[in-house]
């Protein structure tokens, strides 16, 4: 599937802040106009999955099996009635298919090479061709009458741990617990009676602390470290992936520090794109003859590692003085949008930095595979709660 324009994108985002749904893409192609049958891509199953709206890998094979919904599709004359199927052949393995009954009847300006959104909730269903709306300009008024408004996500833990930095910060600065890029969150945890911990859970009640010196726009924000699935990949440990793809400094020693991320290469040649169809991140090699695979993520598993680490989350600002770190403002999130995830891998908003480099002793360092955005972006990624001065 092509990566979303400019256009496209802005419609989706739009679309992805709706209350409560899961958004699924697929590309339009000429097959599809004609018979009416379409891949569920991983988009799309996943979508479908997370709001229980449909599960295929419980659906059984053939046509007694098929499954039926109601769906509006979306076109330049508003919403329109419909029906989508789903179902797996008793051929092909029973690949996941749907078809949206009439699809062309109903909306005659798609055209191949469209991206159309699949957009539920769990009961209501809506298809909207964002490439046919940004060629027309028409907006979305309709799909967001359709799914209405969320209240607030925010929980009473969020008013509690508020109280407490605010609390803090009229005390005086912090007293640093240790030097270095993990000072403030060491510090603010150690103030709020937090221990230590590698724990993929959330730090304080169920609200992830992310904690740093700026949440200035142009700052990285890290949200998770991941490694990839070395089994499958073609590269199977840090060892391997420092060897083959690592410069050398002046110490004589291999490093590679350095930001992955989609749509270029990066120096190393390192980049990073979404294959929908096997449900997986890749990062490739890419040289100008040719490009290669080297690291698979599962893309079902980084969802939901994003979706529990993050279903709350104070990003924490704090100044660094003489005696510690002086307690700043909050940045409040909930709900990440897991529907865009994919998106934001593919064109940079979401990047990975491999921190690996080799010991003078032998063997590797690192401080894993870190998921990360800038903080502008925290507002496209998450639904902000609130900007909260302390």
């Amino acid at each position: 599937m092509r990566p979303a324009e400019n256009s496209e994108r802005t419609l989706l985002l739009e679309i992805s802040q709706l209350p409560g749904i899961e958004v699924g893409l697929f590309e339009v192609t000429s097959i599809q106009l004609e018979k009416a049958i379409i891949d569920a891509n991983f988009s799309i199953r996943h979508s479908f999955l997370t709001t229980g709206f449909h599960d295929y890998e419980a659906q059984s094979q053939g046509g007694d099996s098929k499954v039926s919904h109601p769906i509006r599709v979306l076109t330049r004359e508003g919403l329109v009635e419909s029906t989508i199927s789903l179902y797996r052949p008793q051929t092909k393995q029973g690949d996941p298919r749907f078809w949206i009954s009439r699809l062309g009847q109903i909306h005659p300006h798609l055209e191949p090479g469209d991206l159309v959104a699949v957009v539920q909730d769990g009961s209501n269903c809506a298809a909207v061709c964002l490439s046919d709306v940004a060629r027309t300009s028409t907006g979305i008024r309709e799909i967001g009458d359709l799914f209405g408004l969320a209240p607030s996500r925010a929980s009473t833990v969020a008013v509690e741990l508020l109280a407490k930095l605010r609390t803090l910060a009229l005390h005086g600065p912090l007293p640093a617990v240790r030097s270095g890029d993990t000072a403030v969150g060491l510090s603010v945890e150690a103030a709020l009676g937090i221990r230590a911990n590698s724990r993929q859970a959330p730090d304080y009640k169920g609200i992830e602390l992310k904690s740093g010196r700026s949440l200035r726009g142009d700052k990285n924000k890290t949200l998770l470290a991941m490694v990839p699935d070395w089994r499958a990949s073609p590269i199977g440990s840090y060892a391997e992936l420092l060897y083959q793809y690592g410069y050398t400094k002046d110490d004589g020693l291999k490093y590679l520090q350095c930001s992955v991320a989609g749509l270029r290469p990066n120096p190393q040649g390192l980049s990073l794109a979404i294959d929908l169809s096997a449900g997986r991140l890749v990062e490739s090699y890419s040289t100008i003859h040719a490009s290669r695979p080297i690291l698979y993520w599962d893309l079902g598993k980084l969802q939901q590692r994003v979706a529990k680490k993050h279903a709350e989350t104070f990003w924490i600002e704090a100044e660094e003085v003489l005696d510690g770190f002086k307690l700043k403002r909050v940045i409040h999130t909930t709900t990440p949008r897991l529907s865009s995830l994919a998106m934001f891998l593919n064109d940079g908003t979401i990047f990975v930095d491999h921190t690996i480099r080799q010991k003078p002793s032998g063997g590797t360092r690192d401080h894993g595979m870190l998921f990360r955005l800038k903080a502008r972006d925290l507002r496209q990624l998450f639904t902000v709660e609130g900007n909260y001065l302390l």
